[in-house]
C-alpha cells in the first residue's frame, strides 16, 4: 500500500509561509485551532519543517522575543516528511512523535500530509471496522507455517482481513482475521471449534456492525 493512496492533499492543509513573521504565525495557529502546521517556501512548495504553537509562545513570552521576528529560527522537525510513492507502513516508524508528516512527490515538492487519523482509518481498515463483520482473536504457540496452516483451516470461508501481532515472540503470536458479516451463527461456531481442535485458541470474538 503507498502512502499516494493515504494522505490529506495540500488543498486542503493549513500552512504558514515561511517569510511570516512569529505574531503571523501565532495568531494563525489560534485561528485555524492547531498546535502545528507546516512551513513551505517557494510558493507553497517546498517544505521546510513544522511550526508549534508552544514553540511561538516559550520564544514570545520566555525568551521576550520580538514578535516581528521571522518564524525560521523556531521552525522544527525538518525530517518530518514521506514520499508518496513510499510504503503506507512506512509512517509507523517516523509518526509517532509528530503531529502528521509532510508528504512529496518526486520532485520534492509538497503535495499534503499524513495524519494520525490517516493511520487510524488504515488500521481501522484492517480491523474490518469500516466492513463489518466477525473478528477472531487467535492465540497459537509460535511455528513455522502458523499462518498457512490457520487459513487452511477455513479456506472455505473468505477472509477480508488478516493481521498478526506480538511478530518476534518466541512462544506466542497472535492472528486477528476478519470473517464477513452474512456467516451464520452455527456456522461461525463450527469455525471456531475446527480452528480449536488444531494447535489454536479462539481468545476472542467481536461482532463488528458497520
Amino acid at each position: 500500500m503507498k502512502i499516494r493512496y493515504n494522505y490529506v492533499p495540500k488543498a486542503e492543509v493549513k500552512y504558514c509561509e515561511d517569510t511570516v513573521t512569529v505574531t503571523e504565525a501565532y495568531e494563525f495557529l489560534k485561528e485555524t485551532g492547531y498546535r502545528s502546521v507546516p512551513v513551505l517556501s517557494n510558493g507553497g512548495t517546498t517544505f521546510k519543517g513544522l511550526i508549534y504553537k508552544v514553540h511561538l509562545l516559550d520564544f514570545l513570552y520566555e525568551q521576550k522575543g520580538s514578535p516581528e521576528d521571522s518564524i525560521e529560527s523556531l521552525v522544527k522537525s525538518q525530517e518530518g516528511f514521506i514520499y508518496e510513492e513510499d510504503s503506507f507502513f512506512k509512517t509507523f516508524l517516523t509518526i509517532r512523535r509528530l503531529p502528521f508528516l509532510a508528504v512529496l512527490n518526486e520532485k520534492n515538492d509538497f503535495i499534503g500530509i499524513i495524519t494520525h487519523a490517516n493511520v487510524m482509518d488504515v488500521l481501522e481498515d484492517s480491523f474490518g471496522m469500516k466492513t463489518g463483520g466477525y473478528t477472531l482473536t487467535i492465540a497459537t504457540i509460535e511455528h513455522k507455517g502458523a499462518i498457512k496452516d490457520l487459513v487452511s483451516l477455513i479456506q472455505d470461508i473468505n477472509i477480508d482481513g488478516l493481521l498478526t501481532l506480538d511478530n518476534g515472540e518466541k512462544y506466542l503470536r497472535r492472528i486477528v482475521i476478519n470473517l464477513p458479516d452474512d456467516i451464520s451463527e452455527e456456522k461461525l461456531t463450527k469455525i471456531v471449534k475446527k480452528i480449536e481442535e488444531k494447535e489454536f485458541r479462539v481468545t476472542h470474538v467481536d461482532h463488528i456492525n458497520k
